[in-house]
């Protein structure tokens, strides 16, 4: 799959640059479909990472809106669909939004959160013998998450992404189950949850400039037992490189590492890194690094690897 065909896609894999779930980076556009004359075009996607505590994270996503120079908000829908966030790991993303839209400079996204629900992995439940949880959505996701939209480069100056006439832009919305569905409670006792908390925080990236992070964690000294206690691989932006972050957004991306080790950050914008591993095993913490990592335009960082 090249670049060209992103701009159609449902539910496909991300075999190209990939970025973590952040802040929007804007660059070079997709011109595989074509806008009326006198209009872009933008398609709005959501992402997610691996994670092995829970079975099912289900949100249902109303109203998506794009701020741009004046004027009122432009709403790209008012139902954005019901989604299991698990099933879209790996680079895989699933359309929220799509509309032709007038050329411009545009700042922010705004996602309405209508409702969200987790169901645990198998072998977990929560102290009350349940599995599944409807969770209380914070009024600021009810009434729009913002997430702020920069330039490709980085640079504070050049905040926004901009859309010329007959331009196609795919932005992927990030909405990690880790750092957004936080268990109460002691996850090594499998039946010492008390409940989830909904802690919206999301990242976005254009992903014609989107890059990624991957490598191998090995271990050592620690074994894991079974596949809950796998290492989570952590990248932060450089700030120096980010803008002002709304409330709900964030400049971290995450992943769990698979059963062979390895690992991938995708949708990363374009930026130096904070990189790190680390692993509850046993009752005794793991962790190394940080590792600073340069992340360019469209490129894939190989061979980041940590050792447990």
């Amino acid at each position: 799959m090249d670049k060209q065909q992103l701009s159609h896609f449902t539910r496909k894999i991300f075999t190209v640059a990939a970025v973590p779930l952040l802040m929007i980076a804007a660059g070079a556009c997709d011109d595989s479909a074509t806008s009326p004359d006198g209009t872009g075009h933008i398609t709005v996607a959501l992402t997610d990472a691996p994670t092995s505590m829970f079975a099912s994270a289900t949100v249902d996503i109303g109203a998506v809106r794009l701020l741009g120079d004046g004027g009122p908000p432009i709403t790209l829908t008012d139902d954005g669909g019901v989604h299991d966030l698990l099933e879209l790991q790996d680079g895989i993303m699933v359309d929220l939004a799509t509309l032709d839209i007038e050329p411009g400079t545009y700042h922010q996204l705004r996602l309405v959160v209508d409702s969200a629900e987790v169901t645990l992995a198998e072998g977990y439940e929560f102290s009350d013998g349940t599995t599944t949880r409807e969770l209380k959505v914070p009024s600021g996701a009810q009434s729009g998450i913002k997430v702020n939209l920069r330039a490709a480069d980085g640079n504070k100056d050049g905040a926004g992404i901009q859309i010329a006439s007959g331009e196609t832009i795919l932005v992927v919305v990030d909405l990690d189950v880790s750092r957004n569905f936080v268990l109460q409670g002691d996850p090594d006792n499998k039946q010492g949850l008390q409940d989830v908390l909904f802690t919206p925080l999301l990242r976005a990236t254009v992903n014609d400039v989107a890059g990624s992070i991957s490598g191998t964690v090995t271990y050592t000294s620690a074994t894991p037992a079974d596949e809950t206690e796998f290492a989570t691989v952590q990248a932060d932006l450089d700030p120096l490189t980010s803008l002002v972050l709304e409330e709900m957004q964030t400049t971290t991306a995450t992943t769990t590492a698979a059963a062979d080790g390895t690992y991938t950050l995708w949708f990363l914008s374009p930026g130096s890194y904070d990189v790190s591993a680390s692993a509850m095993i046993g009752g005794m913490e793991y962790a190394d690094g940080p590792q600073t990592v340069s992340v360019g335009e469209s490129e894939n960082v190989e061979d980041v690897d940590f050792d447990l």
